[in-house]
């Protein structure tokens, strides 16, 4: 690692012709300004915008140097992110481990998670954000990372076998997840010096969340930490998805135009769904769309300018779709929002098991696409997080102090949860999940045993919650 941390010294050429430096410095140095150009590059672009030309033009070196040290952009990425990666992971490891008391462990970790971030929002943001969309390299190397600090942290939190590596508790994945989306959050809207002053509320957050599961809670084992390669990942058409791809009838027929378009469009947005989730991003292409949708290319263009635009369609109707099932399911107990969030929570979980290929796009391909795919992401994510907003009330009712953050967090770690599973094509085992996760989403407004009560109550039950406490 440079004795200057993340900070490189930006794009200064080297002398040109005889100036008698070890050629091992000249290679460190070519190194540290590509790196620094990833790094910058990707921030304000997003991965797939970034070309080798780009690279090569802002670090100020030729393109058969740049080949000469690195086989192409992923090896350049992963070099990077190893770096800051291995930084993080012990800057936070080491904060966690050195205080005695939980929750004096969270603070001093968090805070010291939030001035590295403040100080290198850039650096930090390839950490958090970069490795999606950046290749299976890139993703095993952001899994090692997790599995890294989550070890850590299990280690400290509970020596107990139960939390261990093989553990089927997601609490400290949630918790990681949550903080990456709130850093996450900060770093693309620029606030980062928001981070520092979140840095307790976090910590407060992370707090509320007991070191072991009550019993009847341990689900289905955590997502797997190697993410699946390319060529393992599946074609998985939902029913819905296989219903659109039949043609309309040719010829002349009494179907009105608006009904035409709509059915086009659904196979248009299926078509999507199913080839990224099949070939990844970039296999994505405009006549296998038409071909898969059974429309011309021409009807494609009439409806989207673009691949991105399908895409951008497809992410927007998976979003629309998920959203639908879980607020009509949350919307039936009216009155409890405990049961509310856990009906809502149990209906999502469920949309996410049957649409694999648009959940695949919306919470995994999505990071990879462009920072406008980003952007609808986070509007759904901020629409999730409202449902949970009741809570508050709730909880000062009871008088628990619960953290502003808190709902903000808890969207981010269940979505960061969602997204490992379905990564590594386990979305069916989410439903042996998803009392954990309506126990985690709950835990921080109702305390660790209602939560855990509302969380293993049957569907069945229509008791209210206030009735299952008295």
């Amino acid at each position: 690692m440079s004795d200057r941390g993340f900070q490189y010294a930006h794009y200064r050429r080297l002398p040109t012709g005889a100036h008698g430096l070890d050629p091992k410095e000249v290679q460190r140095d070519q190194r540290e300004r590509l790196q620094a150009a990833l790094i910058d590059l990707v921030a304000r672009h997003g991965y797939h915008a970034v070309r080798i030309l780009d690279l090569t033009q802002l670090a100020r070196v030729s393109r058969p140097t740049f080949y000469s040290l690195y086989a192409d952009k992923e090896e350049l990425f992963v070099a990077a992110y190893e770096e800051i990666a291995e930084l993080t992971a012990q800057t936070i490891v080491e904060a966690y481990s050195a205080v005695g008391h939980p929750d004096g462990r969270l603070r001093v970790a968090m805070r010291a998670f939030a001035a590295l971030a403040s100080a290198e929002p850039e650096a930090i943001s390839l950490v958090v954000l970069g490795a999606y969309g950046a290749g299976c390299k890139a993703l095993e190397h952001s899994n090692r990372t997790l599995e890294t600090i989550e070890h850590g942290i299990r280690a400290v939190r509970s020596g107990s076998a139960r939390n261990g590596a093989g553990s089927t508790d997601i609490t400290v994945k949630m918790i990681l997840g949550g903080v990456r989306e709130v850093t996450a959050a900060r770093l693309r809207r620029g606030c980062t010096g928001d981070l520092l002053g979140l840095a307790d509320e976090l910590a407060a957050w992370a707090a509320s969340y007991p070191a072991e599961l009550p019993a009847g809670l341990e689900g289905a084992a955590p997502a797997r930490a190697q993410a699946p390669s390319e060529s393992q990942r599946p074609a998985l058409p939902s029913e819905r998805a296989l219903r659109a791809e039949g043609r309309l009838p040719s010829g002349r027929h009494d179907l009105p135009r608006q009904f035409i378009v709509k059915n086009q469009r659904e196979r248009i947005v299926d078509a999507t769904a199913a080839i990224v989730a099949e070939k990844g991003l970039a296999g994505l292409t405009i006549p296998e769309i038409s071909r898969r949708a059974n429309v011309s290319n021409q009807t494609f263009y009439e409806m989207y300018p673009t691949k991105h635009d399908a895409f951008l369609g497809a992410q927007k109707v998976g979003l629309h779709q998920a959203l639908g099932v879980m607020v009509e399911a949350y919307d039936a107990h009216a009155g409890d929002w405990p049961r509310s969030v856990a009906a809502g929570l149990r209906a999502l979980i469920d949309y996410l098991a049957s649409e694999p290929a648009h959940a695949h796009l919306t919470l995994v391909d999505t990071f990879g696409a462009s920072p406008r795919a980003i952007e609808i992401r986070d509007t759904a994510l901020h629409a999730f997080a409202a449902y949970l907003g009741p809570g508050y009330e709730l909880a000062r009712e009871e008088g628990i102090d619960v953290p502003d953050i808190a709902a903000e967090a808890v969207a981010g770690g269940i979505w960061q949860v969602f997204h490992q599973y379905i990564q590594d094509e386990r979305g069916s085992e989410l439903t042996d999940a998803a009392p954990q996760i309506v126990y985690m989403a709950l835990i921080p407004f109702l305390g660790p045993k209602a939560a855990a009560e509302a969380a293993l109550r049957t569907p069945g039950d229509t008791r209210s919650s206030a009735a299952r406490r008295s």
